[in-house]
């Protein structure tokens, strides 16, 4: 293990320990105005992650890579979503890559890392969440369980690891979802917008549409709702198009067709390993390849039917998420940062403490052997040290996410 992999692993678990004690017992002594509040929650976010951005020359081997591609081919004025060299490297609508060019050009300008100035934007968002959470708690809650609030997400490692180490997105779409469950009782259009602008950013933010569309009382509403959230990121789609002389069905598709990381988390991952212990089972396997996107459909419809209908926006938005864990057939690592916000929102704290603790130990041996520096080889080959080390280590973060999905269903239901 290097030097720079050393560092981030200690400050990871520095941040760890301090999620795990440091808001409730800061909660009993913080005397501090909302001012107060607001700065040390805004530089402790900022901290935590810039520390670690300052140490890592790299990120997340394969992302960065297709960061670099994306990056230079729209520097170029190349179509990203037709070019050979991008197939498969940029499965998301034309925003984000606006940011991946400019990152390029400035790193190049003033002669640093790319890697280092990329990760910039979702650490901004980490920390401009982390603020928000704050001022949201504070208008509900006490001052000091509002501030501890605001650190529990501003230490929470599972986000510090997305955006400050992995070098994903996730930040962004989350922090636009949750200004959209925010604002969404007092203005149900600046609601739409915002949740359109995270959709554009990344799609996943679509997992809360159902719950903030039927909130508005009615139909019209709830069609307009729909109309605006759908139309920002079609005229995205459109205007890229345009520019780059391409079909937009070119641009668009490739986020409705991601169907990424099949058997390597939850249920699937278990039908693959009984496949790999030679069981007749490969046709099964091929079944989630093919069709299992329309089973978590379905499960998500369920949820929302049974569950995520009858809660608040906000704490509907966490069901349809934490469901979208427990029953994925595809996945990536760093959709485990999707839950973080919306459950320090509505207060779930012994469940996102149970799944943090689950993740945090997924992630760790994860990052530190085959994310950010492919070191696992030097105990075991690959693919076999994915299959039967990696992986399974994810499976009691799946089983918390299963547990507290079926919570938060059972919940609902005893309203």
């Amino acid at each position: 293990m290097t030097v720079w992999l050393l560092l981030g692993s200690a400050w990871i678990l520095l941040a760890f320990g301090l999620y795990l004690s440091a808001p409730r017992w800061l909660e009993k002594r913080f005397l501090g105005g909302l001012r107060t509040g607001y700065l040390a929650v805004v530089l402790l976010a900022l901290a935590m992650r810039l520390v670690p951005n300052a140490i890592l020359p790299n990120g997340a081997l394969y992302d960065l890579e297709s960061y670099r591609i994306v990056a230079d081919l729209t520097l170029e004025g190349r179509a990203v979503y037709v070019e050979p060299a991008a197939q498969n490297r940029h499965p998301y609508l034309p925003l984000q890559l606006y940011w991946l060019a400019f990152s390029r050009w400035l790193s190049t300008e003033l002669g640093i890392s790319f890697v280092k100035v990329v990760r910039l934007a979702p650490i901004a968002a980490d920390a401009a969440i982390a603020v928000l959470l704050y001022a949201g708690l504070s208008r509900r809650l006490t001052r000091q369980a509002a501030f501890a609030g605001g650190l529990a997400y501003a230490l929470n490692p599972v986000s510090i690891y997305v955006s400050a180490y992995h070098g994903q997105f996730d930040a962004i779409p989350a922090l636009l979802l949750l200004l959209s469950l925010q604002t969404l009782s007092r203005s149900p259009f600046r609601s739409a917008l915002w949740l359109s602008l995270g959709i554009w950013v990344k799609s996943w933010p679509v997992l809360a549409l159902p719950v903030c569309m039927f909130s508005p009382g009615r139909w019209r509403e709830r069609l307009v709702y729909l109309g605006i959230v759908l139309a920002v990121p079609l005229a995205g789609v459109i205007l890229y198009s345009l520019l780059c002389r391409v079909n937009p069905l070119a641009v668009g598709l490739p986020a409705l067709r991601y169907n990424h990381g099949i058997g390597i988390w939850g249920y699937t991952y278990l039908v693959r390993l009984l496949v790999l212990f030679a069981l007749p089972l490969q046709a099964t396997l091929q079944f989630f390849v093919d069709y299992g996107r329309y089973l978590t459909l379905i499960v998500l419809g369920a949820a929302w039917w049974f569950g995520a209908r009858r809660q608040s926006p906000a704490a509907g938005a966490l069901t349809m998420l934490v469901m979208f864990l427990a029953a994925a057939h595809a996945f990536s690592i760093q959709y485990l940062a999707w839950v973080v916000p919306l459950a320090v929102f509505v207060q779930d704290d012994v469940w996102l403490k149970r799944f943090t603790i689950a993740a945090m130990i997924y992630m760790f041996l994860a990052y530190n052997t085959l994310v950010l520096d492919v070191n696992i080889t030097n105990l075991f080959p690959l693919p076999q040290a994915d299959w039967f080390l990696i992986m399974p280590a994810g499976i009691p973060a799946w089983l918390v996410a299963v547990g507290w999905a079926r919570w938060r269903l059972a919940a609902s239901a005893n309203r």
